[in-house]
């Protein structure tokens, strides 16, 4: 049955309701990060430079599926799509429950990649969409979308503190949870309601054939990187993704090198969660505060600080003081990742409609895979060959100096008024 615009209008004012509930249990996974180093090690047997080589294909199938996934958005619709994508979320942490071993990890990886592709996708176009008819939706899209950030965080807190103690008591426990969490996220996502009308059928379905469909994304994919502020702000979010991902891995590395019990991985996870959460939620203060230096801020200050903590480490042995540096640091990472991600949405949402915002996001994950994958292949060869300290180290000046160069090609591309932009930066179409 074909929907009205009263109901259309009705699903869509719902959904923006249900959005920071949703993103609340579904942005990541939870009862997850805190422990999987330690599950991954004590249980499955892996090293820390394995783990990292596992992960790296992550990457690798996000971009091989980066494509298929935006098919399968266009051709089942957001919503359904949504479905889908915790599918295959419950379906990678069932699969490295039950398997063993790299292989198992690169399965999960494989399932893991497939789902978070299409939720990324899914995700903040359902978001945009459904306030692109508000006063202000660019505010509204930023509020919701950190309100529900917020919510995620300060809920992955309490997982978080428990996390480490369960993992005392059962090693398998928190990942059994994790898988609970993923199938509500299934049913959360059900409860949106529909509100894409079947007359915007994708061309597929009217003429069978995919080469017609791949023709258009590929001009569609052309249009937006003849964009100097797209160029720039992908090429940006290329580095920062990278910079952030790795540093997880490498991170809990760190904290086992300077002897911090399994137990206190937990509360320690609790802490900058907490931070991370009071972070997003004041997302605005730092775009309000910094404007267009808000990038160049966050860069160079998650870069520098890896540079502090893994010096720290390298220089104080078995102190107190060295813990309270590294958890300050690791807490620092965390006031700035937690805002990005919704900073980042609202700047590819800029200047952006509804029915190409699938298309920038989905570049941008193409663009961030490629860079989190040479990035993971990098990180995983130097933790073989010396202490995650000096890796640290090592990838924090390399950053920094990549920043250096990135954030000066960005200085006349973005943070411009519209009227200083050329026509091709803000005149987004899906084909010429």
């Amino acid at each position: 049955m074909e929907l009205t615009e009263e109901k259309i209008s009705k699903a869509k004012s719902y959904n923006a309701k249900l959005f920071p509930i949703y993103k609340m249990f579904s942005w990541d996974l939870l009862f997850y990060y805190s422990i999987n180093f330690l599950f991954l090690t004590k249980v499955k047997g892996l090293s820390a430079s394995t783990i990292l080589f596992g992960d790296s294909f992550y990457y690798i199938f996000k971009i091989i599926f980066q494509i298929p996934c935006v098919n399968i958005v266009e051709i089942m619709g957001k919503r359904k799509a949504l479905m889908l994508g915790n599918v295959f979320i419950s379906a990678s942490i069932l699969s490295l429950l039950l398997g063993n071993g790299l292989s198992a990890l690169i399965v999960c990886n494989l399932l893991m990649a497939i789902g978070f592709s299409i939720k990324a996708i899914c995700e903040p176009a359902i978001l945009n969409e459904c306030v692109s008819n508000r006063e202000k939706p660019r505010t509204a899209f930023s509020n919701l979308d950190s309100k529900g950030s917020a919510y995620y965080y300060y809920l992955d807190a309490l997982t978080a503190i428990a996390c480490g103690f369960l993992f005392v008591f059962n090693n398998y426990l928190p990942i059994f949870i994790c898988l609970g969490f993923t199938i509500f996220s299934l049913f959360l996502s059900y409860k949106f309601l529909p509100f894409e009308s079947s007359l915007n059928k994708v061309k597929l379905e009217e003429t069978g054939s995919f080469k017609v469909y791949f023709k258009d994304l590929k001009m569609a994919f052309r249009n937006i990187l003849k964009s100097n502020r797209l160029k720039a702000l992908l090429l940006f979010s290329g580095l920062f993704s990278a910079i952030i991902t790795v540093r997880s891995t490498i991170s809990n590395s760190l904290l086992v090198e300077i002897g911090v019990k399994e137990e206190y991985f937990g509360i320690i996870s609790f802490i900058l969660t907490i931070v991370a959460g009071i972070s997003s939620k004041n997302q605005n203060f730092f775009h309000t505060r910094f404007r267009n230096k808000v990038l160049s801020y966050f860069s160079m200050i998650f870069t520098i600080s890896m540079i502090v903590a893994g010096l720290s480490a390298i220089i104080i042995k078995g102190s107190n003081i060295l813990l309270f540096i590294v958890i300050s640091v690791f807490a620092i990472w965390n006031i700035v990742r937690a805002p990005y991600y919704t900073l980042q949405k609202r700047y590819l949402n800029s200047f952006s409609n509804p029915s190409m915002s699938s298309k920038i996001y989905s570049a941008c994950i193409l663009i961030e895979s490629t860079f989190n994958t040479v990035t993971y292949w990098i990180a995983s060869i130097m933790l073989d060959h010396m202490s995650p300290s000096f890796s640290m180290v090592i990838i924090g000046c390399v950053f920094t100096i990549f920043f250096v160069f990135t954030l000066d090609y960005m200085k006349e591309r973005i943070g411009l008024k519209p009227e200083e932009y050329k026509k091709s930066d803000i005149s987004l179409t899906e084909v010429h």
